[in-house]
């Protein structure tokens, strides 16, 4: 005898619906890639009429923007985490770098929505935005740091942050070749060579 799948209810009555919906984002993504993504699938996961969803997410772009955000925020634990207790200046630097790479290559589909095209494009989504200075804040700090000029500081920190997500991104799509047990060495390599080339 067929079972039947359990009704679709137009609400959520176990917690927060955002959160589960984000939630189940992140398992797809990491699991399929970004295209596996969509607001009808993650509403069947939830258990929710689709309905339910579009009260939160008016389309895939918001839903897509606030698993973003979530990332970045992420992101931004991990890399106070990494760099506790580290001096600042070259060593908060290294060390955030390779927590950057590990954060990157433990949630790659993760990463690369966060590092792919811009979502924010229209300003529609400011806590998007303010996720990702907060996130990148630790590498500001950290060329502070190093007595380089105020003035040149934010951009040090976009440029350093704009080529380790290159390297990055090369090592996760294999086109850099790196063994595993090297990877470590590498990224704090090519963070000091950055680093020293800022100076």
């Amino acid at each position: 005898m067929a079972t039947k799948s359990p009704p679709k209810r137009d609400t959520f009555r176990h917690g927060n619906l955002p959160e589960a919906l984000v939630n189940a984002a992140l398992e797809r993504l990491e699991a399929e890639g970004v295209e596996s993504i969509s607001l009808r699938e993650l509403a069947r996961d939830a258990g929710v009429n689709h309905r339910a969803v579009y009260r939160h997410f008016p389309d895939k772009l918001s839903l897509l923007a606030l698993v973003a955000e979530t990332g970045w925020k992420r992101l931004g634990q991990r890399l106070n985490k990494s760099t506790a207790g580290k001096a600042p200046g070259e060593p908060a630097l290294i060390a955030g770098g390779i927590g950057f790479f590990l954060f990157a290559r433990d949630c790659p589909n993760l990463f690369h929505l966060m590092a792919g095209a811009r979502i924010n494009t229209e300003d529609k989504f400011p806590d998007l935005d303010a996720a990702v200075v907060d996130a990148l804040q630790i590498f500001a700090v950290g060329f502070a740091g190093t007595g380089m000029a105020p003035s040149i500081v934010v951009e040090r920190t976009a440029v350093f942050v704009a080529a380790l997500q290159g390297v990055i991104t090369q090592i996760l799509h294999r086109r850099l070749h790196v063994a595993p047990a090297k990877a470590r060495a590498f990224v704090a390599d090519i963070c000091s060579m950055l680093i020293k080339g800022m100076r």
